[in-house]
């Protein structure tokens, strides 16, 4: 070989006393690559210089090049050897999606003596001061555990300003119990994640879209035109999101998909709202759903789907005016919630004095069934009756909160009586009445044998709820690792 070929071309291989080989290919003065799987002893060989020599102890005019290979051959294998670096004790171990730079770490809290079942809502806004632009385009939700969890989840805007307002997932804790969750949340990351749908809610019936439904899979409800509910029940053993499929079969007939199992009448139904001076009782005008395609009044009361699923489904009802007398203008805005699993709904509601004079009581109501048996406690007005020897027997609650509400005396209707409560805060002059209640429907042909028993079950249920504390933001240990992050 030339001594220029010599010079434009070296080859050094080590051979390991662990049997591994390693080389490396040196070129004049440009890179050199070293591939090594395991360390042991070095020993050198220099294919120019025969014979092989041990550590460098022999001299020849290679001598140097190999000492300086050999010294950048033991750096690297003490590099390798040398533990790694942990990372530091306030560091997330558990950092589950690493797709995502940052979550928000919570604690949710049951402070009650019973197990609870529900759904923990994080409203954005107090979330949002521990971690900026909270959910993101898209959240995850994880409880920790062994193994993790991942819940499902669902973002509402509750009022149609077209950003969140509160993230919501499933939760069970026993008596005074808490669990930390973590939602992974990402602001460039877009996706859809099909949750399983438990719950439904739309506009329903008539030209006008008079009447809104809203279900999860075990029953239904139905707005007719007021602010009170109808009952759309499901036959034992045949669940399903049915509401919308039961005006097509007939609303009073068996079908698969459940049945119309109440007559509400001019009464206040199942929960209906209504304010009283006096003996003088008034209840909002009807948006009575019209299949001649004829325009609906001017001031009866609108609805709007504010969340239909997968989780929870909502609707508004509205009345922005009505007309009490002459001199005299309120309205009225109210919420119906219905969650996955449940058979209850959940109504908020305010009255707000456009224009009075007369300070009113405000109310709700049950109407009264034949064959009648009353159920009623402290914070829950509760019923069983039978309509119809065709339909059975059929059992309806209204539950309160003691400290807003009170129970009175039964109102009368033109179709009948009706059990009630009072808010406690009364409609004045500048004074505007807020509240919140629950409601409830059981129909045997679901198989439920004792229903003023499920009942009171089902407050259980309705009452069940969770503190969300201790909100605050974490960050990937390891950014270098994140993957589908765009920047």
């Amino acid at each position: 070989m030339s001594s220029q070929s010599h010079r434009r071309h070296r080859r050094h291989a080590w051979t390991l006393r662990s049997g591994v080989h390693s080389s490396a290919a040196v070129r004049g003065d440009g890179s050199r690559r070293l591939v090594t799987e395991r360390w042991g002893e070095l020993n050198s060989v220099c294919h120019n210089c025969q014979p092989p020599f041990d550590r460098v102890t022999r001299q020849c005019h290679h001598a140097r090049r190999h000492e300086m290979v050999m010294l950048a051959v033991s750096l690297l294998a003490s590099a390798l050897m040398a533990p790694q670096a942990q990372p530091p004790d306030d560091v997330p171990p558990d950092w589950l999606l690493p797709n995502f730079a940052e979550r928000l770490e919570l604690d949710v809290i049951n402070p009650s003596s019973a197990s609870v079942r529900t759904l923990a809502a994080v409203p954005v806004a107090r979330a949002s001061s521990a971690a900026l632009r909270f959910p993101g385009t898209l959240a995850i939700v994880v409880r920790p555990g062994s193994p993790p969890a991942v819940l499902p989840s669902q973002i509402d805007d509750l009022d149609s300003d077209g950003t969140p307002d509160e993230l919501v997932f499933p939760i069970e804790l026993d008596a005074h119990a808490s669990a930390p969750v973590h939602v992974y949340f990402s602001r460039t990351l877009r996706d859809t994640l099909p949750w399983p749908k438990r719950v439904h809610a739309s506009h329903a019936f008539g030209y006008n879209h008079a009447t809104a439904t809203l279900e999860s899979a075990l029953i239904g409800y139905r707005t007719y035109g007021g602010f009170f509910l109808d009952v759309q029940a499901r036959h034992e053993g045949q669940p399903g999101l049915f509401n919308a499929l039961v005006g097509y079969l007939g609303s009073r007939h068996p079908s698969p998909a459940g049945r119309d199992v109440i007559h509400l009448g001019d009464t206040l139904g199942l929960g209906g709202l209504f304010l009283r001076h006096g003996r003088e009782v008034q209840r909002p005008p009807l948006n009575v759903p019209d299949y001649a395609h004829a325009r609906p009044p001017p001031h009866v009361p609108r609805y709007r789907v504010v969340a239909s699923g997968p989780l929870r489904a909502i609707v508004e009802a509205r009345l922005d005016r009505w007309r009490l007398s002459e001199a005299e203008q309120v309205a009225v805005r109210a919420t119906y919630t219905i969650t996955a699993g449940a058979t209850h709904v959940e109504c908020r509601f305010q009255v707000v004095p456009l224009q009075i004079v007369r300070r009113y009581e405000v109310g709700a109501g049950v109407r009264h069934l034949p064959d009648m048996t009353v159920d009623h406690a402290a914070g829950r007005l509760a019923l069983r009756g039978t309509e119809s020897p065709e339909i059975g027997a059929l059992g309806l609650a209204l539950y309160y909160d003691t400290s807003t509400a009170a129970a009175a005396p039964p109102i009368a209707t033109k179709d009948g009586a009706n059990e009630v409560v009072l808010f406690r805060r009364q409609l004045a002059p500048g004074q505007l009445v807020e509240g919140q209640y629950w409601l409830a429907a059981a129909w045997s042909g679901t198989g439920i044998r004792d229903l003023l028993s499920h009942l009171t079950h089902v407050e259980q249920q309705a009452r069940a709820a969770v503190r969300i504390e201790h909100l605050r933001l974490a960050r990937t240990p390891w950014p270098e690792r994140i993957e589908g992050e765009a920047h």
